[in-house]
C-alpha cells in the first residue's frame, strides 16, 4: 500500500510554487510551439539513437571512461553512422525514385486518360447494374466523404505550412540541431540524475517503474514498426517488380511507409499500387492484390507477433477503436501515438492498481505482475 501522504505549510508553498513554475513553462512553450519543432524532432532522435550511445559507450575501453571521453566518442561515432546511412539513401535509393517520380510525372496524362477511360467504363456498368435511388444516396455519402477529405487534407497543409514558415526560429533551428542534440545525448544521465534529486525518496521507485513501463512500450513499439516499414516495403517492391507493375520502387516504398499507420496502414499503402496495376490491366491489377494478401498474411502470421506483438499486446478490435479515437482527437499524430499511449495507459493503471490494493505489494513485485499477470479489478 503506498504512504499515506500529509502535507506542511511549508510544502503546500513549496507545491504551489513548483505548480506555478510549471504553469509557466507550459505557457511559454505554447507561446513559442511554432519554433519547437525542430527540437521536438530532435528529442525523438535522441530517444532512438540513445540506446546506440549507451551500447558504443560501454564498449569504449576504461581509459577513454576514466578520462570521459568515451560518451562523446560514442556520441561521434552514432553521428557519423547516421551520416553513411542518410548518403547511403541518397546515392543509391534517392535516385531511382527520383526518377520513377519523374517518369510518373510524365505519364500523368496518359494514365489520367487511361483512369477516366476504365472510370467510364466501370461507372456504364455500375448505373446499368445498380437501381438509380441506391446509386443517388451512394453518390451522396461519396460527395460527403470527398468533401471531408479534401477539408482534412487542406487545412493540415495549411497547418503545415504556417508551422514551418510563420517563424524564423523554425530555420534556426534546424541548423542548431545537431549540436543541441550532442548536448543533450551526452549529459543525459546528468540531466536523469538532476531529475531524480528532485523526486521524494518515498515515490521515486514508482515513478521511475512508471517512467520504465512508458519506455519499454513506446521503445519497442517505435522500434517495430520502423521494422515492419522497412520488411513491407522492400516485400511490396520485389512483388511487384515480379508481377510487373510500373513504378515498383516508388509504390513498394510507399507501401512500406504507410505501414507506420497500425492495421490500416496495408490498406492505405495497398491503393496507390493497386490503382497503377489497374491503369495497366485488369490482370496485372488482380496479381498486385493477390500479392499485398500474401504479404499481408505474412505480417500477420510471422512478422507482427515476433516484431510488434509484444510491445502492445492490443486486441486489432481495441486498435481500431484507439485509432479512431486518437485521429478524431489529435490527427495524424494522433493515429501515430494512439496504440503505444493506449498500452501505457493499460500497463500504468495496472501498476497503480497493484500498488493501491489492500495487501502490501512492493514496487519491484508490482512491476513483475504487470508483465506476467492478467488484471482483475476488484472494488
Amino acid at each position: 500500500m503506498l504512504p499515506q501522504f500529509s502535507i506542511s505549510p511549508a510544502r503546500r508553498n513549496r507545491l504551489i510554487l513548483v505548480v506555478l513554475l510549471l504553469l509557466l513553462v507550459c505557457w511559454m512553450l505554447y507561446v513559442a510551439k511554432s519554433a519547437l519543432l525542430p527540437y521536438i524532432i530532435g528529442l525523438v532522435v535522441a530517444y532512438l539513437v540513445l540506446p546506440l550511445v549507451n551500447f558504443f559507450e560501454h564498449k569504449m575501453p576504461s581509459r577513454l571512461r576514466d578520462r570521459n571521453l568515451s560518451r562523446p566518442l560514442s556520441i561521434i561515432i552514432v553521428y557519423l553512422m547516421v551520416i553513411l546511412f542518410i548518403a547511403g539513401i541518397f546515392t543509391f535509393l534517392i535516385p531511382p525514385v527520383v526518377q520513377q517520380v519523374q517518369a510518373l510525372w510524365k505519364q500523368m496524362p496518359e494514365l489520367a486518360a487511361k483512369g477516366r477511360a476504365l472510370g467510364s467504363e466501370w461507372l456504364g456498368r455500375y448505373q446499368e447494374v445498380i437501381p438509380l435511388d441506391i446509386q443517388q444516396r451512394v453518390q451522396s455519402n461519396l460527395e460527403k466523404l470527398a468533401s471531408t477529405i479534401g477539408q482534412a487534407l487542406q487545412e493540415g497543409a495549411t497547418r503545415t505550412v504556417s508551422l514551418i514558415s510563420s517563424t524564423v526560429g523554425f530555420f534556426l533551428g534546424i541548423l542548431v540541431i545537431p549540436f543541441w542534440l550532442f548536448y543533450i545525448l551526452n549529459d543525459e544521465a546528468k540531466v536523469r540524475e538532476s531529475a531524480l534529486d528532485l523526486i521524494p525518496d518515498r515515490i521515486e521507485p514508482d515513478l521511475l517503474n512508471i517512467l520504465r513501463i512508458t519506455d519499454d512500450i513506446f521503445s519497442a513499439y517505435i522500434r517495430g514498426q520502423l521494422i515492419l516499414c522497412l520488411f513491407i516495403g522492400v516485400l511490396a517492391t520485389i512483388g511487384l517488380l515480379i508481377v510487373g507493375v510500373d513504378f515498383a520502387l516508388l509504390l513498394g516504398l510507399t507501401a512500406g511507409a504507410f505501414e507506420i499507420f497500425p492495421f490500416v496502414g496495408p490498406i492505405l499503402g495497398a491503393i496507390p499500387a493497386l490503382i497503377v496495376a489497374a491503369l495497366q490491366s485488369p490482370m496485372t491489377a488482380l496479381w498486385t492484390l493477390v500479392v499485398f494478401i500474401i504479404i499481408q498474411q505474412i505480417e500477420n502470421l510471422f512478422l507482427a507477433p515476433k516484431i510488434a506483438g509484444e510491445s502492445v499486446k492490443l486486441h486489432p478490435a481495441l486498435v481500431m477503436v484507439v485509432l479512431v479515437v486518437g485521429n478524431e482527437a489529435l490527427g495524424l499524430w494522433g493515429m501515430l501515438l494512439a496504440v503505444p499511449l493506449t498500452a501505457v495507459i493499460r500497463d500504468v493503471f495496472k501498476y497503480l492498481y497493484l500498488r493501491f490494493s489492500d495487501e502490501e505489494v512492493s514496487p519491484g513485485e508490482a512491476m513483475a505482475r504487470v508483465r506476467t499477470e492478467r488484471m482483475i479489478i476488484e472494488v
